[in-house]
């Protein structure tokens, strides 16, 4: 969706336009299936006000487990935004919203435990692999010698 144009005189026919797209795919990263519908409250020569909201979700990448799951967003919309010959481009401003709504660190559940540092097991919050609990211990014991040599001096 490099340009999402919409001209005035859809706002004639009807107060809301709803705009689909399926396969949103952007220079935001990720595949998204959204259904952005606005409607304009005030306009003048220069600028349309315009309300509404971007629903759907975004395919994201789990950080702990790397699986890609679902991320449901639902996000207002109400802006100004300038005409040009009789219609408006809202792409660069829903393009904003997304990448705002975008979590820092994705998590596919609070229940997901990653991927096990020892067998590479996808963990999730019943179906633990078990091979890490003695794992900390383990490792301190083989570089117990390299520590100890730091904390001389």
């Amino acid at each position: 969706m490099r340009e999402l144009i919409v001209s005035l005189s859809d706002f004639l026919k009807t107060d809301t336009v709803e705009v689909e797209n399926h396969k949103y795919k952007g220079d935001i990263g990720v595949k998204a299936q959204i259904v952005i519908s606005f409607r304009a409250l005030k306009s003048s020569k220069e600028s349309i006000y315009i309300n509404g909201t971007i629903k759907g979700f975004v395919e994201l990448e789990c950080s702990r487990c790397l699986d890609l799951y679902k991320h449901q967003i639902e996000i207002p919309i109400n802006t100004d935004i300038e005409t040009e010959n009789g219609q408006i481009d809202v792409s660069e401003e829903i393009r904003q919203l997304l990448l705002l709504e975008m979590p820092m660190k994705p998590v596919c559940s609070e229940d997901c435990l990653g991927i096990c540092k020892v067998c590479g097991k996808h963990n999730k919050k019943n179906d633990s692999c078990g091979c890490c609990d003695g794992f900390d211990e383990s490792v301190k014991e083989r570089w117990k010698e390299l520590l100890n040599n730091k904390r001389r001096k």
